[in-house]
């Protein structure tokens, strides 16, 4: 069978920060780690939370290349900003896949 469909909803958990340089302590998010909360679409009973970590792409080259405009210092971000990080790294369909495995189980994954 193929993957589930499934409702998500995010939960802000936290970032893991490092400093710019051991001569500039400005902090910069490396990873961060959101709680989804998976329902199946064709069965609402159907259901697992879990939290994700993603590590943020670039963050390694603001030590040589400097801080883009687009930077937000660490007592700015906001957990919606987080959430929205996370949606832009994770596809809905791995999201799928992987929530499908882990409440039906790995044959239910595989491709008719």
């Amino acid at each position: 069978m193929a993957a589930h469909n499934f409702d998500y909803s995010y939960e802000y958990i936290g970032v893991k920060t490092m400093p710019l340089s051991h001569t500039d302590n400005t902090q910069i998010v490396k990873n961060i780690t959101v709680k989804v909360t998976a329902v199946d679409q064709a069965d609402s009973s159907q259901s697992l939370s879990e939290e994700q970590y993603v590590a943020l792409d670039g963050v390694y080259s603001y030590k040589h290349e400097g801080l883009p405009d687009t930077f937000i210092p660490v007592e700015d971000l906001t957990e919606t900003k987080v959430i929205e990080w996370f949606k832009e790294k994770v596809q809905i369909s791995d999201l799928d896949n992987y929530f499908t495995w882990q409440i039906y189980g790995i044959e239910e994954t595989a491709s008719e």
